[in-house]
């Protein structure tokens, strides 16, 4: 059969390698080449997966992905099934590093999709890039894809693998799928910064490992150790994007609630431990504010600590309390979430309930979804690169 892939990410070459073993296949990619977004994940190194993915952690409760079709997926095509196809399909060496976070040996995301790449060339897959696929009719015997300069082509069966922040022409992608009335829930960026009430300038770009509790109408919801990137109209970081990722599922929900998030800078030791520990440093460091924090605190940091809990010159003994509670309990009110373009991916997309088992189309045989414009998300650590992956050897199996 003739197949067609829209969108040459990490799914669309999924389901291409995977496809081309049987089929005739080409992908469609709108930009200079594909997998551009693949190319710049994981800071360059490219976070393929998560050694956690496995079917027996995802037959347990847990909040991996944003709802339990994006778990399925994931479990048919999981940790050890990516870890076989990388050696065996792939050539693909691989390291692991001690959160179980998986990336080339290399560390070079090169190497990810020269991989692919080379299997698609090697099976014959043809690639168009620099085409804008603008719109896909379905017609009696299949497909006809209508692309670049007023050129058609015909097609047994379609892949839709366009992520859901791309855009098309001046038009969102999703515009490709309005002839078939196609159910999108609310689309919401996610694992992005978090815009706070309040901002600590004279920070901005400082980094700090802590504890960050999310609190949603007053009541704990998630807690997590990270590192915290302050930034000048909120908060950044690997922790504070899965707290973004848990408001993001809540706003594509339609949930309307007030959130904080509380930063425990000692978060190994109890309020009284650290209030001990500080103490302890009257008689090394003296009672002068400006050099009681030198070897707790990075200065910009013990500058904000004295200006909030609003210490004179000279720190008093019964300051130290006050100091060790605002220490363990840092609040920022989240005024809201930063935009797709400092998003990693969307939450909301193509509704799970309009797709069978296989990810093909309800309503449209023939035409099968993959990657980011279904309506799953994950968190950061590979989550989102595997079910990039998993939705398209699934849907790429199916053909």
């Amino acid at each position: 059969m003739k197949i067609a892939i829209v969108g040459g990410g990490a799914a669309g070459l999924m389901a291409a390698v995977v496809a081309c073993q049987k089929h005739n296949v080409t992908v469609f990619e709108k930009q200079n080449r594909v997998g551009k977004k693949l190319f710049a994940s994981g800071n360059g190194k490219c976070n393929v997966t998560n050694s956690i993915l496995t079917r027996q952690n995802l037959s347990k409760p847990n909040d991996f992905y944003n709802c339990q079709r994006a778990n399925d997926v994931v479990s048919a095509f999981d940790y050890d099934d990516f870890m076989s196809f990388c050696k065996n399909t792939l050539a693909l060496e691989t390291i692991v590093d001690s959160q179980g976070r998986v990336y080339p040996r290399s560390e070079q995301s090169g190497s990810v999709l020269d991989a692919f790449r080379l299997r698609c060339q090697k099976n014959g897959v043809k690639i168009c890039d620099n085409t804008d696929v603008y719109r896909i009719e379905k017609t009696a015997k299949g497909f006809k894809l209508h692309f670049g300069q007023e050129q058609t082509a015909y097609f047994d069966k379609v892949v839709f693998c366009v992520g859901s922040s791309a855009q098309t022409r001046n038009f969102n992608s999703f515009d490709l799928l309005k002839d078939f009335k196609i159910n999108l829930t609310k689309r919401q960026a996610s694992l992005t910064p978090v815009k706070t009430q309040k901002v600590w300038l004279p920070l901005n770009g400082v980094k700090t490992k802590c504890n960050v509790t999310l609190y949603q109408n007053g009541q704990r919801v998630m807690s997590e150790n990270g590192e915290v990137l302050f930034r000048d109209y909120g908060l950044s970081g690997i922790v504070i994007f899965n707290v973004s990722a848990y408001i993001a599922r809540n706003i594509a929900k339609g949930v309307d609630a007030k959130y904080y998030v509380s930063l425990d800078l000692f978060n190994e030791i109890t309020q009284k431990q650290l209030e001990e520990k500080l103490f302890e440093r009257f008689a090394v460091c003296g009672n002068e504010s400006k050099t009681f924090f030198v070897g707790l605190l990075c200065n910009k940091l013990a500058e904000e600590v004295i200006k909030n809990c609003k210490l004179a010159e000279i720190i008093k003994k019964e300051d130290i309390s006050k100091i060790a509670k605002f220490l363990k309990n840092i609040r920022f009110d989240v005024s809201g979430l930063c935009g797709e373009d400092k998003g990693q991916v969307v939450s909301g997309g193509i509704d799970f309930a309009e797709t069978d088992e296989n990810l093909q189309c309800k309503k449209v045989p023939g035409l099968y979804f993959a990657g980011e414009c279904l309506d799953a998300d994950g968190l950061c650590g590979g989550f989102n690169l595997h079910f990039a992956f998993a939705s398209g050897y699934l849907a790429g199996k199916s053909l």
